[in-house]
């Protein structure tokens, strides 16, 4: 058996580890009874250092080394070498010990942020924060950085991305949209709709419906709810979505569903052949974020789309019976500031990303402490978004990222939101009648081409390499300014 052979059958090993640790961490987060938490956080943390072990272990040194000697020689076996060598480099500058203790420490974090949420009382889980905030920062230390620890937790989502890259691109986004949003107060906004309560049996189906339209395989997943919405790839033909609802308003939810749906068409979509290798993930977060964006915004909150999903919304929720296509296009793509990132519109979302980046750095770096948090977020959303939360669920709490330790992960929706509207101007040239397939429904040929274009490499590119050929350039924010620019002028008037 030759070294490549060997070593692929090794990563077989670590990545059907995984599978068992994303069924566990689905479980967690949907249908584990509270007394299990403790237990689990063990159970995932056993499971983490197993995998940790293998991934930084001498044999897998031997066998990369190996490998390289022997040559790779096709283009998916040297991203083979190219990922593992990645982690393999990264991951050894941390000791088993301390990745067993952040594992089980996030695992416990994550089930007392729920109850701190739901209770609004961050005094509850500042102390799991704080610990959460200490590991990584220790981590950060041991896998080195030029300028900024934060350099190394982001390079984790998005390879080859820095802090400094991200202040000049952020900054830049702010100063644009921040103007933009005062160009749209001139205008005339979209008319409230009719009030009422929306049973949440009729929103989950119609979620469902909705999954089935943009094609996510049924057969291959599932649609569970949970109190942060996630997509989790369990395995080869086991990709899982999850979704919230609000009984008072229908949108959030099926937004969700889209955004969950379009994460999960990129795991349905990679070639089967990157099936266990460790390459059947996305390019970077940033990439997946793309995908999601696309299905949740590009797609789900444009006019062609309205024009056809309204039936069956009304078909659903009767007390939306006389309004029209056009009228529920405007009302989802109202701007204005609001408290919550996952139901921002699409001109000040990327101003809750700037914020999080901000705390994150100042956190990461030593500028901020955990006690400071809520004080310092509720002036940050003063700052950038005009509003002050009512109180911690509607703010500092409002996400789950942080109890699982993922600093570095927010910057991923902005780039996302970037990739997303690059790819979108390709679709629409590369694909005959774009729009006029999205207003019938016939929505199979732009989930095939996103899928031959994006979805079957997995990991085999790196970001950059595979934007550039998909769309012929390189990340830039004009395609995003453009989008939002043209359509919210348009619903405003101007």
């Amino acid at each position: 058996m030759g070294a490549l052979q060997e070593l692929k059958d090794y990563v077989r090993e670590i990545s059907e580890l995984y599978s068992a640790i994303a069924l566990c961490a689905w479980d967690q987060r949907t249908h584990m009874p509270e007394k299990g938490a403790e237990a689990r956080s063990k159970v995932l943390g056993r499971l983490e250092r197993l995998a940790f072990e293998r991934v930084v272990s001498d044999r897998m040194g031997e066998l990369l080394a190996a490998a390289e000697r022997d040559g790779a020689p096709t283009e998916v076996d040297q991203a083979l070498l190219r990922v593992w060598k990645r982690d393999y480099t990264r991951n050894r500058a941390v000791p088993p010990d301390l990745y067993q203790q952040f594992v089980e420490a996030t695992s416990r974090a994550e089930t007392v942020w729920e109850k701190a949420k739901a209770t609004s009382d961050f005094a509850l889980f500042r102390p799991h924060l704080a610990e959460v905030v200490s590991l990584v920062r220790e981590i950060a230390e041991l896998v080195g950085y030029k300028e900024s620890p934060y350099d190394a937790l982001v390079d984790e989502y998005e390879p080859g991305m820095t802090t400094a890259a991200l202040r000049v691109l952020l900054g830049s986004l702010r100063r644009e949209l921040v103007a933009f949003l005062k160009e749209l107060s001139r205008g005339t906004p979209p008319h409230e709709l009719p009030a009422g309560m929306f049973p949440l049996d009729a929103q989950r189906q119609l979620c469902r419906e909705a999954l089935g339209w943009i094609g996510y395989d049924f057969a291959g997943g599932r649609l569970d709810d949970t109190v942060h919405p996630f997509t989790i790839e369990v395995g080869t033909g086991d990709v899982r979505v999850t979704n919230r609802y609000q009984e008072d308003d229908p949108f959030p939810g099926l937004f969700g569903a889209l955004h969950e749906g379009g994460h999960a068409l990129y795991g349905q979509g990679v070639d089967p052949q990157l099936a266990w290798t460790g390459l059947a993930g996305g390019a970077s977060f940033g990439i997946h974020e793309s995908q999601s964006r696309f299905w949740e915004n590009q797609i789900g909150r444009s006019r062609a789309f309205w024009r056809y999903s309204h039936p069956h919304l009304i078909r659903h929720f009767p007390a939306l019976a006389r309004t029209k296509p056009d009228a529920i296009w405007r009302h989802v793509n109202r701007a204005q500031p609001s408290l919550i990132r996952v139901e921002a519109d699409e001109v000040t979302y990327n101003l809750h990303i700037c914020l999080r980046f901000e705390l994150e750095v100042d956190l990461i770096e030593g500028r901020l402490t955990v006690d400071e948090l809520p004080a310092r977020w509720n002036q940050a959303m003063v700052d950038y978004l005009g509003v002050t939360p009512p109180d911690d669920a509607h703010g500092v709490l409002q996400d789950v990222h942080w109890s699982g330790g993922m600093f570095g992960y927010f910057p991923s929706y902005t780039l996302g939101n970037l990739y997303g509207a690059q790819i979108t101007e390709t679709a629409e040239r590369e694909i005959p009648r774009f729009w006029g397939k999205v207003q019938a429904g016939e929505l199979a040929p732009i989930r095939e081409w996103l899928r031959e274009n994006v979805h079957r490499h997995g990991r085999v590119y790196l970001p950059d390499e595979l934007v550039r050929r998909v769309t012929g350039s390189g990340l830039s924010a004009e395609p995003f300014l453009r989008y939002v620019r043209t359509k919210y002028s348009e619903v405003y008037g101007l």
